[in-house]
């Protein structure tokens, strides 16, 4: 009973929060597109779970003082509320002209796609596609294929870039969707 009630009440925070924060912060017209990257809901999860195992393990030991346990306890639940603020404050927020690049503890920056200037990719254990982006203003918007829209972001962000650029893809030898080269390739 008591999993139940911890659980309704973690999701009814973490829920809250999102909803909050998207009106006090996303009030742009890239966030109000509809189109987005978002991470995998699996962060959400694990951050529900580990809020709950937290809150679950302080409650047994209301009663019984274990020191061990009660700091056990208190960095689980630390980790879920670091997952989920993490979760959260990631995103990228994109029209037809810019997209915002939000990261959990730094401003949100916007960008034209003409601000792209190369992209590296990484193969990771699993199989998973690593993509980096460089910017004009020499930052890394750090993307992974596992990403909610994260695909249909870089084929927006690549035909945008062409449009802004004012140059063809055909006039681009690296350009080739098929093995996810949608970006110049960085220079060494």
């Amino acid at each position: 009973m008591y999993v139940i009630i911890v659980a309704a009440i973690t999701f009814a925070v973490l829920f809250g929060l999102d909803k909050l924060l998207g009106k006090i912060f996303r009030g742009k017209a890239q966030h109000k597109s509809g189109l987005s990257v978002k991470l995998p809901k699996r962060y959400a999860i694990v951050s529900l779970l580990l809020c709950v195992l937290g809150v679950l393990v302080l409650m047994q030991l209301w009663s019984a003082f274990d020191r061990l346990m009660l700091v056990a306890g208190i960095v689980v639940l630390l980790m879920g509320i670091g997952f989920g603020a993490y979760y959260l404050g990631f995103g990228i927020y994109y029209d037809d002209e810019s997209f915002i690049y939000s990261s959990f503890g730094r401003p949100s920056v916007t960008y034209r796609y003409a601000d792209i200037d190369a992209q590296q990719l990484f193969i990771a254990t699993g199989g998973s596609i690593l993509v980096d982006l460089f910017m004009h203003d020499g930052k890394c918007v750090g993307l992974q294929s596992t990403m909610q829209g994260v695909y249909p972001f870089l084929d927006k962000a690549c035909h945008a870039r062409f449009r802004q650029l004012g140059i063809n893809s055909a006039e681009c030898e690296w350009f080739n969707e098929g093995e996810s080269c949608w970006f110049p390739p960085k220079e060494d």
